[in-house]
């Protein structure tokens, strides 16, 4: 990181507000040449606009002083934007501290941001193609809330930027570490609520299920705690006897830079990411329907007016968007490596851009797991989560937690990631709903006939730890809901459901909602009562420190020489079927 600015007075925080400046937090300035990084946007950006509007007269009318005159204006045009740049550099400064992070920006105007340790989410380090030549580095903070709501630092060095990122991360694990204990003594319980402790059995006849680690062979909680805890069974399963990232060749260092602590999850190689690509046929049909678009489009064009500047530029952008659309796909899961480390899942990924992110456990909201039709043989499936204060849609963010995974590596990262389903074998029970036809699993669908192929393709399923809903006709997916997370479920109909005697229900996380529509009104009405009772009860009496853990985590958090940590205990409920049940069933 750079010195500190010793000139940069530090400014008040707003009342009520802990402040890093209040107490006496150095703020730093980012590294000297991130002026030469950022310019270069705004350049390009007069350039697009000035050509895209004077490109057929600019040709017609081309001169030799006339070109020299427009490179002089396009170097002016550099000077004055690495000027800007280097003005906002100047007066653009950072401070960590254990209360949060603050960004400082403005000359004449100024701003300050301000991330507190309780709201930092998750942290990322994000190298642009550019900025990655030069040895530099984002990092992105992000923050619990809606939309953007996130603090970029950039650029560093990328040595300080992992130092900056275990800093923050840091920090904000001092957010919940002195509340846990107290939240579980003062934290109300309902009636007949059990204690926080307590014994694997006792917390199992609380909850109506013991749950079974996401392991590929079913076994327990305790008999996986000493292969997790030594690494061998998880290493063994994700990468036999590779660990690139660690010790391999200087490619090998290149393509798996940054990601090199923590224990071994999942590592895609190219030829499984090329093939997996192949095999996706939306993503196949989807690059030849844009081919064949833009290849008509072009047929049409000479066929009407011939070949001319006015068409080109017309199709400039359909020339661009298919390459980026394919290399994004192949840039998701390029040289991706995740491992565990004591903060979460760190991942990495990317060609020209890479990027590592960090997700905990306790963040995330909503599992999505997808199995396309021609990745059945090889048995590969995705895994996306849903995070809470993380607003990422593109492919290579970091909700993308397995962009193609075998079993093993599924299991794994189910296992440190997703909280127990309550069944006795979870990665058992999600094979079934991924494998299984719509028809053949016991749940909930749309009552009329009319709905054929909905009827035989979408179905929800309550488990005891989960609301999971399958769709897919070729390629099947899921849509796994916590019910610790759930927070709000509605119901709502029509002149015309009303009729039909039919039911919508939504219902609601952190980041997304689920919608399962035209059910059953009796059904949609009993699902709706146990999920709302979720939503008062297990939100309101428990704390996050004491939602079920991943397995996994908990064990890994576990010595070796000491017994495996137990999930906390629920709140009374009545005693629910370890198999997928109907919610009368669970009323």
């Amino acid at each position: 990181m750079t010195a500190p600015d010793p000139e940069s007075a530090p400014e008040t925080a707003p009342p009520g507000e802990a402040s890093s400046d209040a107490a006496g937090a150095p703020r730093h300035r980012t590294h000297p040449i991130t002026p030469l990084v950022t310019g270069w946007k705004i350049v390009v950006g007069i350039i697009a606009v000035l050509t895209a509007q004077n490109i057929a007269r600019l040709l017609e009318d081309f001169t030799l002083q006339r070109a020299l005159i427009g490179l002089a204006a396009v170097a002016a045009a550099v000077v004055i934007a690495i000027v800007l740049s280097a003005l906002s550099w100047w007066f653009t400064t950072y401070a960590v501290d254990d209360h949060g992070v603050s960004l400082h920006r403005g000359m004449i105007s100024k701003s300050r941001e301000y991330a507190p340790r309780a709201r930092i989410e998750s942290v990322s380090v994000e190298r642009p193609l550019l900025a990655r030549l030069l040895g530099l580095a984002k990092v992105r903070v992000e923050v619990a809330g809606g939309g953007e709501s996130y603090l970029d630092i950039e650029y560093v060095r990328s040595a300080d930027a992992e130092e900056l990122r275990r800093r923050v991360l840091g920090v904000a694990a001092l957010a919940s570490a002195p509340e846990a204990g107290h939240a579980a003594d003062s934290e109300p319980r309902p009636a007949g609520a059990a204690p926080a402790g307590g014994t694997a059995a006792e917390q199992a006849d609380v909850t109506g299920a013991s749950a079974a680690p996401w392991s590929a062979d079913g076994r327990t909680a305790a008999d996986a705690a000493p292969a997790t805890t030594s690494g061998a069974h998880l290493t063994a399963a994700a990468a036999p006897g590779a660990d690139g990232a660690a010790t391999g060749s200087g490619l090998e260092s290149l393509l798996y830079d940054g990601v090199t602590d923590g224990e071994l999850i999942a590592k895609i190689p190219t030829d499984r990411l090329v093939r997996s690509l192949l095999r996706d046929l939306g993503f196949v049909f989807g690059t030849l329907a844009s081919v064949l678009g833009v290849g008509f489009a072009i047929v049409v064009g000479i066929w009407q007016e011939g070949i001319n500047i006015a068409m080109i530029i017309a199709l400039f952008p359909a020339f661009i968007a298919v390459p980026k659309f394919v290399f994004g796909r192949i840039e998701s899961g390029w040289g991706f490596v995740s491992r565990i480390t004591d903060r979460g899942l760190r991942m990495r990924r990317g060609l020209a851009n890479t990027r590592t992110d960090n997700i905990a456990s306790g963040r995330i909201q909503r599992l999505a797991v997808r199995r396309p039709l021609l990745w059945r043989a090889p048995d590969w499936t995705a895994v996306s989560v849903t995070v809470a204060g993380i607003d990422d849609d593109s492919e290579n963010g970091a909700q993308n937690v397995l962009p193609v995974g075998t079993r093993d590596e599924l299991g794994a990262t189910l296992g440190h990631l997703a909280a127990p389903l309550g069944t006795a074998d979870d990665l058992a029970t999600l094979e079934h709903l991924l494998s299984a036809p719509a028809p053949g699993i016991e749940g909930l669908r749309k009552p009329l006939r009319l709905y054929w192929i909905a009827r035989r393709t979408q179905v929800a399923v309550l488990l005891p730890g989960a609301l999971v809903h399958r769709t897919g006709i070729l390629g099947r997916s899921l849509e796994i809901i916590p019910r610790e997370r759930i927070q709000h479920v509605s119901v709502s109909d029509g002149p015309l459901s009303r009729r039909l005697g039919l039911l919508d229900l939504e219902v609601g996380v952190a980041g997304h909602t689920v919608h399962l529509t035209s059910l059953a009104r009796s059904d949609a009405l009993a699902l709706h009562a146990v999920l709302a009772r979720d939503g008062r009860t297990l939100r309101r009496y428990r704390d996050r420190a004491q939602w079920p853990a991943p397995v996994l985590a908990a064990a890994r958090r576990s010595a070796p020489d000491e017994p495996p940590a137990t999930t906390p205990a629920a709140p009374a409920q009545p005693a629910q079927p370890s198999t997928p049940a109907s919610p009368q069933e669970n009323r």
